[in-house]
């Protein structure tokens, strides 16, 4: 993926294993960016896993509280049909998210 290339974000709805509609996010810097996971550190952590993980950066003043843990996104290209369940095809999932100073870090597994 790169700067200006499009990715859905399924939220999670409260309560269930139901997602809201998948809203289109246009990789830019200082907005949201999505890379794969590469330091060494993470090598260490994921081992041979390391190609299914990604790590996000997104905007604490534009985005604030709005991810969570479960909620899908589609990435690498990959893009929700009009007729399917929302979050049905998803291919990333938030594993982690983590607050920092001015930016939301967001941990992202591969799911396929």
């Amino acid at each position: 993926m790169k700067l200006g290339d499009t990715i859905y974000y399924c939220k999670k709805k409260d309560g269930v294993e139901e997602y809201e509609k998948p809203i289109p996010i246009k990789l830019q810097f200082n907005f949201f960016t999505l890379m794969p996971a590469s330091e060494t550190s993470d090598v260490m952590v994921y081992g041979e896993d390391i190609s299914k993980r990604y790590r996000a950066l997104a905007n604490f003043h534009i985005w604030g509280k709005t991810f969570k843990e479960h909620d899908k996104f589609y990435i690498d290209y990959h893009e929700p049909k009009p007729d399917e369940e929302y979050g049905k095809n998803a291919n990333a999932e938030i594993t982690a998210v983590l607050y920092q100073n001015l930016k939301i870090r967001l941990e992202i597994r591969k799911l396929v």
